[in-house]
């Protein structure tokens, strides 16, 4: 698991955050699931499995995140597998992970059974009446490129191109269902009534550098006061080393201003790009003589600067502010570069 899982994670399993995300997906926004009612389970799952010679082999998979959920006469697991990268494999591998439970649920039953058992049980190892206890995985998917993975398991088999004969075979087939919460692309992000709204609404902006700071200017009084675990969580959302790394040595200040961070983040970015476009503009000024170099080294000044900004995400408002140009005059200049 990478850093950036880590602090989503981390993030995500504060109680109230993990009751919302599975209240807005599960129930639109209703309040079912209560934070006080939820509870860290386990998150290594393990079964054993005999190999070919016959011999005990014991599998182990980590879960990101998973929860008891314990409400009157409901009990449920609930679990979270975070991705910032698309999966090709992901309703195998949630598979794996949702039948490796249900095997330990087997197993623990097992252990506990009772001493007058049918020959059927025994052969089962579970007993007619036992139940086990459902597991709800999600898939909490942040990266930037759009999802275009299969979503269950049936597209991932090739079942030859005669379609009636597919059709027919898929009725034989088990099927497997992923739950995919692609929050980049949340509708209806009013159904989350935690901080999620606020964070989902910034990530669904955040390819936009001058809409990210309006987005985060807008929401200051959150983004101004952020606790340890969410500041990181966003360094990981917004793939930015630089938050990831801020105050990090500062652990034990109550609360951290993104807004700040990404103001000098910003400013950084355009300096440099200031500073890259001014070097490249006397150089090429010098190359082409004093007078005439004067003059290009100013138009190469602004496309170099130009050119930088655009790649680092401004947009063209942005840059033309700093640029003292206009938009059209912009849009020209990266034209010509083009």
């Amino acid at each position: 698991m990478g850093q950036a899982d880590v602090n989503v994670n981390l993030w995500l399993k504060d109680t109230k955050r993990f009751a919302d995300l599975f209240n807005a997906i599960l129930f639109h926004g209703e309040t079912v699931i209560l934070p006080e009612n939820l509870h860290p389970s386990p998150e290594t799952t393990a079964v054993s499995l005999q190999d070919a010679q016959g011999k005990n082999v014991v599998k182990k998979l980590y879960r990101d995140i998973i929860m008891n959920w314990q409400d009157q006469a409901v009990l449920m697991l609930l679990a979270v597998e975070s991705q910032t990268a698309i999966h090709y494999a992901a309703p195998l591998k949630v598979m794996l992970y949702d039948s490796m439970e249900y095997a330990e649920q087997v197993r623990v039953k097992w252990k506990e059974r009772p001493p007058r058992l049918s020959s059927a049980e025994f052969l089962s190892r579970f007993q007619k009446n036992d139940k086990l206890i459902p597991v709800i995985t999600l898939i909490f998917y942040y990266g930037t490129e759009e999802w275009d993975g299969p979503l269950e398991l049936h597209q991932m088999f090739d079942l030859g191109t005669e379609k009636n004969h597919a059709e027919l075979m898929k009725k034989y087939l088990p099927n497997y269902h992923i739950n995919l919460v692609d929050v980049r692309r949340l509708k209806n992000l009013e159904s989350f009534q935690s901080d999620l709204q606020i964070i989902f609404g910034m990530l669904q902006c955040s390819q936009d550098k001058y809409a990210l700071r309006t987005y985060v200017a807008n929401h200051k009084d959150y983004f101004q006061k952020l606790d340890l675990e969410t500041y990181h969580a966003l360094g990981a959302f917004l793939n930015s080393r630089q938050l990831m790394e801020i105050n990090v040595e500062q652990e034990e200040r109550e609360e951290l201003d993104m807004c700040k961070a990404l103001e000098d983040i910003y400013n950084d970015g355009v300096q440099a790009g200031i500073e890259q476009g001014r070097q490249s503009g006397i150089a090429e000024g010098e190359a082409h003589g004093k007078e005439l170099g004067i003059a290009e080294g100013k138009a190469s000044h602004k496309k170099d600067v130009a050119r930088q900004m655009q790649k680092l995400g401004y947009s063209l408002d942005a840059i033309a502010a700093v640029l003292r140009e206009s938009v059209d005059g912009i849009s020209k200049i990266l034209a010509v570069v083009g």
